[in-house]
């Protein structure tokens, strides 16, 4: 059973409303975007069927256009149980980003709202396997940056060990 888009941004509202500060209309887009491609790369299928269009500005999921109530409007989302646990753990990976890093992740060149918007014009529909794909690329990014990063650290590691064993001798 897959979740309402409605009720996926209702869940994303309720935690970054405190999380951020001007918790906005493109925050929550960005959001309900990363949500969905994350979820399709990870293997679980669609978390929510409505579609997600490449506006000029953001990806855009037009059934929630315009929603963003406050607090203390919102109901308690009806969410399928694996969505909901899948949520919570998205909530703490980009409750500790700020809206700048998610705008770097979202605003990719090779990003599949980019791309949809590059091949479809603004407006045009982000299919489900693009957003698919282009988030199993961005792991295999960070996994590489991840690798190049440790090997410098294991680089500088093996450097400094060697510079300590040097044993200096004096002529008597």
């Amino acid at each position: 059973m897959t979740s309402r888009a409605q009720d996926v941004a209702i869940y994303l509202s309720h935690h970054f409303h405190h999380a951020w500060e001007g918790f906005g209309f493109f925050d929550l887009q960005r959001l309900l975007y990363l949500a969905q491609g994350w979820h399709l790369a990870s293997g679980r299928g669609v978390l929510f069927t409505e579609s997600i269009g490449a506006h000029k500005a953001a990806p855009l999921t037009y059934s929630v256009k315009g929603l963003l109530p406050m607090e203390e409007m919102l109901p308690h989302p009806e969410l399928a149980p694996a969505d909901e646990d899948f949520l919570d753990s998205f909530c703490l990976t980009y409750g500790v980003a700020d809206r700048d890093a998610v705008k770097r992740q979202v605003d990719r060149e090779d990003s599949a709202w980019r791309l949809a918007q590059l091949v479809g014009g603004e407006g045009a529909t982000i299919p489900p396997q693009l957003m698919e794909a282009t988030f199993r690329l961005m792991l295999l990014d960070h996994a590489e940056s991840n690798r190049k990063m440790r090997n410098t650290q294991i680089g500088v590691q093996m450097h400094r060990a060697a510079g300590g064993n040097v044993v200096a001798f004096r002529a008597r």
